[in-house]
């Protein structure tokens, strides 16, 4: 184990604490996107599915099989308990939210097996935003870009390598 070495425990903190919880109107028009309170509240929606599939094919990847369970129910236990106040998504309800997370899980999923790279998956994120009408198609390069800062694979990553 290396002098940097985390528990589980602490690399799903770790994990937790790099995600992105919550998109701003104001922060959506840094990057040039127009977009009212429950668009924003929707776009953080799915910034946090995408974020999920990427922590969780990151602790798939990295983290031995006898904890992924663990950190899976330790992390979305606290996105559970920051639900409607640290994590703003409007009036979505948790368990509706979880339905949809696991729809976009599958989808991106698929992709992954297809041989979509992470550029990909966010332009399958970045399709689906507009298809829902949370952004024009205008605003698309916009929010690739938005979505490559807002979804931070290679962190994830990263802090997976040193667990012990």
């Amino acid at each position: 184990m290396s002098a940097h070495a985390m528990t589980p425990k602490q690399a799903a903190v770790a994990l937790i604490a790099a995600m992105p919880t919550g998109v701003s109107v104001q922060q959506l028009e840094e990057y040039g996107i127009a977009a009212t309170t429950e668009q924003a509240q929707a776009i953080t929606s799915e910034v946090l599915s995408l974020n999920l599939f990427w922590i969780f094919a990151s602790i798939e990847a990295h983290i031995p099989q006898k904890y992924q369970a663990v950190l899976s129910e330790f992390i979305l236990d606290t996105m559970e308990a920051g639900w409607g106040t640290t994590i703003p998504v409007g009036s979505m309800a948790w368990a509706s939210y979880l339905n949809e997370w696991q729809e976009r899980r599958g989808r991106y999923g698929r992709l992954v097996e297809e041989g979509m790279n992470p550029l990909g998956i966010s332009a399958a994120a970045a399709d689906l935003m507009e298809e829902r009408q949370l952004v024009n198609e205008d605003e698309r390069r916009n929010l690739l870009t938005f979505l490559i800062d807002f979804a931070p694979v290679e962190t994830y990553g990263q802090l997976l390598q040193d667990v012990g």
